[in-house]
This record gives C-alpha cells, sequence and structure tokens, in this order.
C-alpha cells in the first residue's frame, strides 16, 4: 500500500489550522494610558456620604442582575458578579461532551468607596471570564469600554439622589 504524502501532509496542515482557530487570543491592551483608564473608572461625588454611596453602588449593581458576593463598609469595598448564558457550541461540537468548552461569560464587579472630606470617589473594575462545563476559568479579561462603566455610574447618580431626597 502507497502512503501519498502530499495528500497526508495537507490533511494535517488543514487540521492544525482548524484547531488553532479555536484558541481565543488574548486581548489586545487598550491605546489608553493608566490614567485614562482610571479616569474612566472614577467618580468623585460632591456633599455624599460613605454609608449613602455604600449603598447607591450595592443598589445600582443589584439593579443590573449583579449578584453581590461581598461587601465590606470597613474597606468601602463591593464584589459583584453576572453570569450570562454563552455556549460556545462550536468548541462543543470539537471537543465532544466529555471536553471541556465555554458555558458562562461571567462580568465581576469591583468597586471601592472612599469619603475624602465632603467628597465620595467610587472607583469600579470590570472583569470578563470564560467560564467552562467543568467549572474552569478558560479566559479572563478586564473591560475597558467606557460605555459600560458609565451605565453603572448613571445608575448610582440615580440611586445617591433618591438616598438623598429620601425618595
Amino acid at each position: 500500500m502507497r502512503v501519498n504524502f502530499k495528500i497526508f501532509g495537507l490533511l494535517i496542515l488543514i487540521l492544525a489550522l482548524l484547531l488553532s482557530g479555536c484558541v481565543t487570543p488574548p486581548p489586545k491592551p487598550p491605546d489608553m494610558s493608566e490614567l485614562q483608564i482610571r479616569e474612566i473608572q472614577t467618580r468623585q461625588y460632591e456633599n455624599a456620604n460613605f454609608e449613602e454611596a455604600m449603598k447607591a453602588v450595592i443598589a445600582s449593581l443589584q439593579d443590573q442582575e449583579f449578584i453581590i458576593s461581598n461587601a465590606s463598609e470597613k474597606l468601602g469595598l463591593v464584589t459583584a458578579y453576572k453570569d450570562l448564558e454563552e455556549v460556545d457550541e462550536w468548541t462543543r461540537f470539537w471537543v465532544g461532551a466529555q471536553g471541556s468548552y465555554q458555558t458562562v461569560r461571567r462580568i465581576e464587579a469591583n468597586a471601592t468607596v472612599r469619603g475624602e472630606g465632603k467628597f465620595v470617589k467610587i472607583r469600579i473594575n470590570l472583569l470578563a471570564k470564560g467560564l467552562s462545563n467543568t467549572g474552569g476559568v478558560l479566559w479572563s479579561r478586564p473591560i475597558y469600554d467606557a460605555e459600560a462603566y458609565q451605565k453603572i455610574f448613571s445608575k448610582i447618580d440615580k440611586a445617591l439622589f433618591i438616598e438623598k431626597e429620601k425618595i
């Protein structure tokens, strides 16, 4: 039996290209400086007290379907997450039922609240993760989208207003 090595080599190359397409490339670093990133992640509120700000952060995250996993008034820290069902059907097809593939995209939020005189500073960090059907983390990357932060801060603005006006 004669094996045609050209066809065999071509099949191996095609298979390698198909499998390499399943690998998620690492995220491209943003074209922003650390100061610019901190600027989109931070807001300063005048005439708000620390306790009101903590309540506003928790309420705004809950309004956006985040689950609060930890809140420490002493540290001024709130951690939360939101799971979105996102099954990677392509990888699931290739690896089969016994393999590992993405089933959930988790958004994690960490908020710090600091009182500075008559001002309160709130900084939020967002992180996206791909979770597998076996519970492992497949990928993790920070979120630098200014709109995502603006959406949360607009909810905090409203929550602070409601708290201040006792509505």
